[in-house]
């Protein structure tokens, strides 16, 4: 693909300088580092990661990189001695290294340091483009699969284990709490988890305070400390009588079935989605087919894996799902006037159907 790109582009290198808090930077790498490195790849072969000299023994024993170099071996303190500006230094620094390997034109992603873009601009052409890694990782290998079904099994665990604090009645922030702590204990992290009741869960992303009410929506999405890829998983768990929210739960939970019972590679995502869309509004509801600003409000789903929100999208792209791509089903409704409603797993595309990696009752009722 990275060939292929710079064919298109008639580029001869393409440079990430980014973390391992970058996914697509982890992904092509497979090296944890807190501060930006510069990694390149070229028509001509090159696979190149540049560290400081200190991580250059690190990188070479745990990347999957071809080629590692520390800053001392391109040049960087003797322009460090001549420019005396860190920055400056190690902009020039890059900027020979390019040029040494014949560079005349560079690809870059969207998040590449405009620093570094407007210094490689006065000896070369630069081109802002889509990190190909994003797509790239929309199909999961057999190895992220596993971990994303890991994630998965003690997702669902963590959710059963905050039931216990939601049939204590106990508030929204401490059942947060107690499912973001089990989590971590067990080497998993996870952030704004969302327990949001009443009026509050008709905003699909608010996480929710105050004391329980009549029901809560319950959204799930952690990361493992140990390689860094999610699950994503919305139970909406009834409380009390709530004729309406009841009905908007079961118009849901129709629509996430039907939706899992047609995925199969070579369906259009846009398929999924409208179908969607489509038993909702046969219950009566709006979807954004309607404009309305409540009802149906995002997208069916998303792709999962190193980051919570990746590729592909169920939503009203062309794309087709191919074998191996991994993402949610998430349909919800939302109205102001009573609150919401969300019923989320994650799956993962086969040949001739999906499997569920979050397998648990889609009703739960503490009534």
């Amino acid at each position: 693909m990275i060939t292929e790109l710079l064919e298109t582009y008639n580029a001869q290198f393409f440079v990430q300088y980014a973390s391992s808090r970058d996914a697509n930077f982890f992904y092509s790498t497979g090296f944890r580092v807190h501060d930006p490195v510069l990694y390149v790849l070229g028509s001509d072969g090159t696979d190149l990661l540049v560290v400081p000299d200190m991580e250059k023994g690190r990188a070479e024993r745990e990347s999957r990189v071809r080629e590692i170099a520390g800053l001392g071996d391109i040049g960087y303190y003797e322009n460090l001695r001549y420019y005396r500006d860190p920055r400056t230094a190690l902009a020039q620094t890059y900027l020979e290294l390019l040029l040494s390997h014949g560079a005349r034109k560079v690809l870059v992603p969207s998040n590449f340091p405009s620093f570094l873009s407007f210094y490689l601009l006065k000896q070369l052409e630069v081109e802002v483009v889509e990190n190909p890694f994003s797509k790239m990782r929309a199909v999961k290998r057999r190895d992220e699969i596993e971990k994303i079904k890991e994630v998965a099994d003690i997702t669902i665990k963590a959710f059963e284990h905050g039931l216990n604090f939601i049939k204590a009645r106990k508030r929204c922030e401490v059942v947060r709490n107690e499912i973001e702590t089990y989590l971590y204990s067990r080497r998993y992290f996870a952030e704004d988890t969302i327990v949001s009741s009443g009026k509050l869960s008709a905003d699909p992303h608010h996480i929710g305070m105050g004391e329980l009410e009549k029901h809560v929506v319950v959204d799930i999405f952690p990361r493992s400390r140990v390689h860094g890829y999610h699950a994503d998983f919305t139970r909406t768990v009834l409380l009390e009588d709530f004729k309406e929210i009841e009905e908007m739960l079961e118009a849901c939970i129709e629509a996430k079935n039907r939706a899992i019972k047609m995925i199969k590679e070579g369906v259009f995502a846009s398929e999924v989605h409208q179908k969607v869309c489509d038993i909702l509004e046969d219950h009566g509801y709006h979807t954004l087919r309607h404009k309305a600003g409540e009802g149906f409000i995002h997208s069916t789903g998303h792709g999962i894996g190193l980051e919570v929100h990746e590729l592909p999208r169920i939503f009203e792209s062309g794309e087709k799902l191919k074998a191996g791509m991994v993402f949610t089903i998430e349909p919800g409704l939302y109205y102001r006037k009573w609150g919401g409603v969300r019923v989320e797993d994650t799956v993962v595309v086969k040949k001739n159907g999906c499997e569920v990696l979050t397998p648990y009752p889609d009703r739960v009722d503490l009534r």
